[in-house]
């Protein structure tokens, strides 16, 4: 009976303090998709990319242009030329394709490394910025909204979090 009466207790004190460790936990969430969507660099990581790709872009369409001038040339011309002149020009046409394919995929790649690091940029600040808030707050956890199933109500900082984020123009002028 001592025992069992000694197990009760222990499991007993054991549940407090699970309970109270629990209750220290400060718990907030965020909504990163949010927070990527209404970032204050956004729009200019978008323009940079635009404006890195445009040259490349184009030279694309430049390419694609006098491949489609010279099939139309070869189709208005066919009936008057001899089978190895048609012959001559589908192989130009087809080294022509072969270089345009090259640059789209080289182009297409550009972009997705170029898309690539101005995430990452955007995230690092995000990331830097739910730190800091969470800091502040003393939160122990800050959770992707997606991954939150219920949370009360205020435990949401994702305007603050956002509030904290640093243009880049303005993080740039702080570090100087």
């Amino acid at each position: 009976m001592k025992k069992a009466l000694k197990i009760a207790g222990l499991s007993l004190a054991l549940a407090l303090s699970a309970s109270l460790a629990n209750a220290a936990e400060n718990i907030a969430f965020i909504n990163s998709a949010y927070l990527f969507q209404n970032h204050p660099d956004r729009e200019a990581a978008g323009a940079k990319i635009d404006a890195e790709l445009k040259a490349p872009a184009e030279k694309l369409q430049a390419s694609e242009k006098a491949i489609v001038t010279k099939i139309e040339a070869l189709q208005k011309e066919a009936s008057k030329l001899r089978a190895t002149d048609i012959q001559k020009r589908e192989d130009e046409i087809n080294k022509m394709r072969e270089a345009y394919q090259k640059q789209a995929e080289e182009l297409q790649a550009q972009n997705e490394e170029l898309q690539y690091q101005e995430r990452s940029k955007l995230l690092s600040s995000i990331q830097n910025a739910t730190n800091e808030v969470a800091a502040k707050g003393n939160y122990s956890y800050v959770i992707d909204a997606n991954a939150v199933v219920y949370a009360a109500a205020g435990k949401d900082i994702t305007e603050e979090v956002l509030k904290a984020i640093k243009p880049a123009a303005a993080a740039a002028e702080a570090k100087k």
